[in-house]
């Protein structure tokens, strides 16, 4: 499979691996609309599709509630249904791929990560950390 920016499913490991590797040497921490885990599925959908979907996002909210307040006026319910609006879904974590993307919920809220294998990459107010797979409630392919 290839997507418009000539990657495929194969190389998409490399291309995790760097954008994790640069994530942990600038030492980039969870920032409410800076560096969220919204944001950060939404750079790496970037580097792998070109397509900018946080560009009317970013920096505009520096609170959570104020993003999820931001998310409803534009119709949208939770960030797995704007992730869902914009990409492919895919049938269940057990069909998930290196890049694929991840929705988690814990504690009544919902995140994003990134899949790279036997764990999700995921954001959390120390930096970069990962879950088991089986948190994934739905999957997404940028």
């Amino acid at each position: 499979m290839v997507d418009p920016m000539g990657l495929t499913m194969n190389n998409r490991a490399p291309l995790l691996f760097c954008y994790l590797r640069e994530t942990r040497a600038t030492g980039r921490r969870f920032r409410a609309g800076r560096f969220d885990c919204a944001l950060f599925a939404a750079e790496w959908v970037k580097r792998c599709s070109g397509k900018d979907l946080a560009a009317q996002w970013r920096g505009t909210y520096r609170r959570l509630d104020q993003g999820r307040d931001q998310l409803a006026m534009a119709g949208f319910s939770s960030l797995d249904d704007l992730a869902a609006h914009h990409l492919v879904e895919i049938d269940g974590w057990s069909q998930a791929q290196v890049g694929d993307i991840a929705a988690i919920q814990e504690a009544g809220e919902i995140a994003l990560g990134i899949f790279g294998g036997p764990q999700i990459h995921v954001l959390s107010l120390d930096g970069l950390d990962y879950v088991n797979p089986a948190n994934a409630y739905r999957v997404f392919r940028p």
